[in-house]
């Protein structure tokens, strides 16, 4: 039996250097009818929870190159935890908090995005909570006139990436970000040896072929790459109708606790958190920011005002609940 011919390297590029060649015929021939005065172009930032998106965020925002960027950040919670972390970044911030603009906050999503001037503004950086369908949100913006998808970027962490893929309730969506995304980012490229992030590399490449993956630390990415990630990949298309439920519930208020009797509980206990961000207050009524990640977390010193709470997302209601009440017996123990 004849076994299938392996592309060599040359065959390869060529391949590549047509999809490109196509996708930029496409964007002018668009350009040409449209004019591009009266469109403004956005990107969706998307990826599961915790992936290092609003790391992201922060470094192109702090670094734009000269680009005047709008953001639209959605926290998934009831507290606008992402939001306040790159408040007074950009001219124009939009935040949608307490649900998804994939679904239940997708008209408000809409109207925000046609309000937005396209003579006012380069591009528009859509956030979109890590239990977002970007399948469902670029619809969404494909669908209005006054706005043209200009790529959808996902953000992936190479630390999780095994052990969520090996979760049926979490594969599903992990999955379909990463395969409508344009470009993968790679992120806490830092946190890794050669081979471990050759291994992740590998791992998103077979789940989305096609797209640019790649690698980052701290966040650092040029703008001009990631706003334009349409003419520097491809997504596959994907019909599938699947709704994604994760549990969700809010802390509040968060404290008084010990940072190091929960830095303690946090290493011992064996919490089933997807993510939880948020802010919390000790004895003295200092404020601490709290970050938590699967099995990692971090806790720091916050200077300035924050709302004293804590947003916690897990896969399932009975997770959620065991892990809220851990939280509130800290001090009882």
């Amino acid at each position: 039996m004849n076994q299938p011919t392996k592309p060599t390297p040359d065959a390869l590029d060529a391949a590549w250097s047509t999809v490109l060649s196509t996708l930029r015929s496409a964007r002018e021939s668009s350009e040409e009818d449209l004019g591009t005065s009266s469109q403004i172009d956005v990107t969706l930032l998307t990826g599961f929870l915790g992936s290092g998106k609003t790391t992201v965020l922060r470094h192109l925002l702090e670094n734009p190159n000269g680009l005047r960027i709008a953001v639209i950040i959605n926290d998934v919670g009831d507290i606008e935890v992402d939001a306040r972390l790159v408040e007074g970044m950009t001219r124009q911030q939009i935040s949608l908090s307490n649900g998804c603009v994939c679904c239940a906050l997708s008209d408000d999503f809409a109207e925000q995005l046609r309000q937005l001037d396209a003579q006012s503004y380069d591009a528009v950086l859509v956030e979109a909570s890590g239990v977002a369908d970007p399948v469902n949100i670029s619809q969404v913006i494909h669908g209005l006139p006054e706005c043209r998808l200009d790529g959808i970027v996902a953000v992936t962490d190479p630390t999780s990436i095994i052990e969520y893929l090996d979760n049926p309730q979490i594969a599903p969506l992990l999955t379909r970000q990463l395969q409508t995304a344009h470009m993968v980012l790679v992120s806490k490229g830092d946190l890794l040896n050669e081979d471990e992030r050759r291994r992740a590399v590998d791992v998103i490449s077979r789940l989305s072929p096609g797209s640019r993956v790649m690698p980052i630390s701290q966040g650092q990415v040029d703008p001009g790459i990631v706003l334009g990630a349409a003419i520097n990949g491809i997504s596959l298309p994907n019909d599938d109708q699947t709704a994604f439920q994760f549990a969700t519930t809010t802390i509040s208020p968060a404290g008084p606790w010990d940072p190091h009797e929960l830095a303690g509980l946090l290493d011992t206990t064996d919490h089933q958190l997807l993510r939880g961000k948020g802010w919390f207050s000790d004895h003295d009524d200092n404020l601490y920011e709290l970050q938590i990640v699967g099995r990692r977390w971090a806790i720091d010193n916050w200077v300035g005002d924050a709302p004293n709470a804590i947003v916690l997302i897990a896969v399932n209601s009975t997770d959620l609940a065991t892990t809220k009440t851990m939280f509130h017996e800290i001090g009882h123990r």
